[in-house]
């Protein structure tokens, strides 16, 4: 058990409970305890363009820590607090049991990470593609990421498991403040309905494994998030024990916020508008999937705003764009190819996912004129889900217009439910992926402030019924997702197992170069060197390379290389591989062998070996990693 890794989150939250102290004279508690990470995590960005990431991180974490302890005593922590902090520590708790940063893209995000964390100057280097820099990918998610890392003082594979941990918290503290201020009795019920839940395939699903026999497993657990056929349908709960530590993950609680800090500019609090242009740009700049309607958004509360704040909000929502046209000017993204999409969602697979959060949604309208609306369903002849989405959107805007703030924030929800219907962003599946999780937010939040409502009548045993069919998922899928006990919030802990790999990676982070290495396809243990280093390797994550850089023919001449170089015997051949790719360390492990039975003292002959143990080998490929001088 290392209960030594512990630490690390305790120092996390120190130090988030610390930065967010400024920023109590301008907002609510709970805005604060995210928006200071935000705010610290921006400044780091741009600071970070000009010197190396570490360095411009730890100059303005220490200039907030010291105004932190300028305001310190006049400080009281919020009974929000108390969602952060049992959020928080039930994640780390999951984590603890299983940190294994392995398969779907979690060595992704990890080499993103450590690329972040290694940066002498941005754009990081890419990690898959040497000479590369990530120019083609919305990477602040994980420049957020490596702020919570070095806040916890934690190597990259501890701060990684923090990193997740502290996304549903955050979310959490955020849902539970804004309910208390509408129902302060039943806010917890609401963060359970929008984070704690899961969708209505996962309760059949469950029932049917009970009266048929059939074990619940990691099929339970993965299936309710591919109900809609040839899409993805990520719901938050399933995101946060997943555990990749995604752009459209890191965005969850950043949407939350943009929610909140929006109902302040529509009650009429101007000091909060101003606020409104950063938080756009880091949206845009975390997952850019979310940001027309996060837009689209902030022009609806302008719209239906006082005057007075009105315009005032139009500017700052407008005003983001420059930021963000500074950024996407200065990356090589692909362009996005926008189409009119031919397939229709199935309205019952539509169902098994957005079932309870339609429930609600129409909960909140339920004595506001409600069989008006029902002509709109009419609609399903264009598409068969438009039969509960339509009533819903007619509802929202009739709300809307009349300065209804609850009901805009529905009607995006309702939208991004609508959208992909009938366009889509490169390509349906991910449109519907990212928008979904959009609709599942915008729909469970406003509608849980209804919850008192509920209790008013006997419709509340019908409400419970509801919840605990919600809490089905969660309680079923979270042992099977964690059903480890490795005790350790270390993620390369299954590293220990193969070979001397995690000596010699752990070695190589204090190094800097190209590092060649084998096994390059995507999802498995390929990269790993990369991704735990930050040094970038001659190529790996081949499937999603090509997808960035569209450089299909470029990839298939660097893989061609690696296997080349693992297989010849000739050493003139291998000299001619590393002088082409100006490798500094060539890696010769568990995946190296496991692949391209790669001889170690063969590599040897040709290298000098700076590094050995359990069978994995470090070899130095020049004169000037050795250190000598010609």
């Amino acid at each position: 058990m290392d209960l030594y890794s512990l630490i690390y989150p305790i120092c996390f939250y120190s130090s988030s409970l610390l930065i967010s102290f400024p920023f109590l004279k301008i907002m609510k508690y709970y805005e604060a305890r995210l928006f200071s990470l935000v705010v610290l995590s921006i400044v780091t960005f741009v600071v970070a363009y000009f010197i190396p990431f570490k360095t411009a991180f730890y100059l303005c974490f220490v200039i907030l820590l010291l105004i932190s302890m300028w305001s310190i005593r006049s400080v009281k922590i919020d009974f929000t607090e108390l969602a952060f902090v049992l959020v928080f520590a039930f994640f780390i708790f999951l984590r603890f049991l299983n940190p294994d940063i392995l398969d779907c893209e979690k060595l992704m995000d990890m080499a993103f990470l450590s690329s972040v964390l290694k940066s002498n100057a941005f754009p990081p280097t890419d990690p898959f593609f040497a000479g590369g820099k990530i120019d083609f990918y919305y990477y602040f998610g994980h420049v957020i990421s490596a702020c919570i890392t070095l806040m916890s003082f934690a190597p990259p594979e501890i701060g990684y498991n923090i990193a997740i941990a502290t996304l549903p918290a955050y979310s959490s503290i955020l849902i539970f403040g804004l309910l208390r201020e509408y129902t302060e009795k039943y806010a917890v019920l609401g963060v359970c309905i929008s984070i704690f839940s899961g969708n209505a395939y996962s309760v059949f699903d469950f029932f049917r494994r009970i009266l048929q026999g059939v074990k619940i497993d990691g099929s339970y657990y993965w299936n309710s998030t591919r109900v809609v056929e040839k899409t993805i349908n990520e719901f938050p709960y399933f995101s946060f024990i997943h555990a990749d530590l995604h752009a459209h993950v890191v965005a969850i609680p950043l949407k939350i916020l943009l929610l909140v800090l929006l109902y302040r500019c529509w009650k009429g609090e101007n000091r909060y508008i101003p606020l409104i242009t950063p938080l756009m740009f880091v949206i845009f700049a975390t997952n850019s999937w979310d940001f027309p309607l996060m837009f689209l958004f902030a022009l609806i509360t302008a719209a239906i705003s006082k005057r007075e704040v009105s315009i005032k909000l139009l500017i700052s929502t407008i005003l983001s764009l420059i930021p963000i046209f500074i950024l996407y000017s200065s990356m090589n993204v692909p362009s996005a190819k926008f189409f009119y999409v031919e397939d229709h969602s199935d309205l019952i697979q539509f169902l098994s996912y957005a079932l309870f959060p339609l429930i609600l949604a129409y909960s909140y309208y339920l004595d506001r004129k409600l069989i008006y609306a029902l002509p709109a369903a009419l609609s399903f002849i264009i598409s068969p889900i438009l039969l509960v989405l339509s009533p819903l959107a007619v509802l929202s805007a009739y709300r809307a217009i009349r300065r209804d703030f609850l009901a805009a924030v529905i009607l995006i929800g309702v939208l991004a439910f609508i959208l992909p219907e009938f366009v889509a962003i490169e390509s349906r599946l991910n449109t519907v992926f990212k928008f979904y999780l959009i609709g599942w937010l915008f729909l469970t939040i406003p509608s849980s402030i209804n919850i008192k409502s509920f209790f008013r009548t006997k419709a509340k045993y019908l409400f419970l019924i509801l919840l605990i069919l919600c809490l089905i998922y969660p309680l079923a899928a979270t042992p099977v997702r964690y059903n480890a006990r490795a005790l350790t919030l270390d993620g390369m802990n299954y590293i220990k197992y193969l070979d001397g790999d995690y000596e010699a990676i752990k070695w190589l982070r204090g190094k800097s170069g190209i590092v060649l290495e084998g096994g390059y396809t995507s999802y498995k243990y390929g990269g790993r060197v990369a991704a735990f280093t930050g040094n970038p390797s001659v190529v790996a994550w081949v499937n999603h390379e090509v997808l960035w850089r569209r450089n299909g023919e470029e990839l298939g001449k660097r893989m061609s290389d690696v296997r080349k170089f693992f297989s010849t015997q000739s050493c003139d051949e291998m000299k001619s591989i590393v002088h082409k790719y100006n490798v500094s360390y060539i890696f010769v492990g568990f995946e190296e062998k496991r692949v391209f039975s790669a001889n170690s003292t063969l590599i040897g002959m040709c290298f000098k070996k700076v590094f050995e143990s359990r069978g994995t080998t470090i070899f130095a490929s020049n004169d000037s990693v050795l250190g000598i001088k010609r």
